[in-house]
């Protein structure tokens, strides 16, 4: 099989939690006082994707915070965005390294700040996407997960019908609904949208050449560069790219994606509440000492 890599999406500012994570980007926020959430994510696939296969992309301003974890060299190889030009730009920055270094490498997309109770559950997951992949080069593999119940704040994938455990073509996407709605997709069996996903390296730039091919361009040159004079190009290049989101304006108008389903009982969460903060660490932590304390850290306004 190729390699897997993994690139770490960590660049948000994170301001909606400031209240919460007392201003740090919520990435770099350790909520039960140990490993930042960004430490963890980059844990869980450590066992399918060394340091050495990882590429995190974090923002300019974020020096500090990775200055301050334990162990930075577990990031792999870390980018500093020089500006926030959304999640489209990172990714395609990403690939580009990624595809510089290993052509024929198998890629899994994912951000830094979920939470996830069956880390052995998520990486077969991940393993099952990868080995389809290898076998299917052009497909690019969404997880989603089954719904613990119908969220309004959740975005959602919609497949066509499929027996458990087995790949499904993606029919649409679905971005918060009304509750209403939200009801109607849960009990149609639509699942929620990790923004994780599986594909070749070569999967993923070929979506830029046909949905955004001005912007890949923009990136060929930078391809080829020097490490040591990266940085400055990376700085020119991003004065003048648009901003995009990968999902909206990638992923929604892609055809033929295919969408894997982990299981409930993987618990994945994304922490991207108080509420749902809370509710990870009275799972995450019910039997140790000082989880009155940790979940008491977790104000919700």
């Amino acid at each position: 099989m190729a390699s897997l890599w993994s690139v770490v999406l960590a660049a948000g500012r994170g301001t909606r939690l400031a209240h919460v994570t007392g201003g740090v980007p919520k990435q770099f926020w350790a909520p039960t006082g140990k490993h930042s959430l960004l430490e963890d994510t980059v844990g869980r696939l450590a066992p399918i994707a060394p340091p050495d296969r990882t590429i995190t992309i974090v923002d300019d301003t974020h020096h500090e915070y990775v200055q301050r974890l334990a162990e930075p060299a577990a990031l792999g190889t870390i980018v500093y965005q020089p500006a926030d030009r959304g999640t489209a730009v990172g990714v395609l920055l990403a690939a580009t390294l990624v595809s510089t270094c290993d052509p024929t490498a198998i890629v899994v997309l994912t951000p830094a700040d979920h939470g996830v109770g069956d880390e052995e559950a998520f990486r077969a997951g991940v393993r099952t996407a990868a080995a389809h992949v290898q076998q299917h080069p052009g497909d690019i593999v969404l997880l989603g997960v089954e719904p613990q119940s119908p969220a309004g704040d959740y975005g959602w994938i919609v497949t066509t019908p499929r027996p458990a455990g087995t790949m499904a073509a993606v029919s649409s996407f679905v971005e918060k609904p009304a509750t209403a709605a939200a009801a109607r997709l849960y009990e149609s069996g639509a699942l929620w949208n990790t923004m994780v996903l599986v594909a070749r390296v070569e999967a993923l730039l070929n979506l830029y050449r046909r949905q955004e091919p001005d912007l890949i361009g923009a990136f060929e040159s930078f391809r080829f560069l020097p490490s040591a004079g990266r940085a400055e190009s990376l700085r020119r290049l991003y004065a003048h790219l648009p901003v995009l989101d990968f999902s909206h304006d990638l992923l929604a108008r892609a055809t033929g994606l295919q969408c894997l389903a982990w299981a409930a009982s993987m618990e994945w969460t994304d922490l991207g509440t108080p509420e749902r903060l809370a509710a990870w660490l009275t799972r995450r932590l019910p039997a140790r000492a000082g989880d009155a304390d940790d979940r008491a850290a977790v104000t919700v306004h």
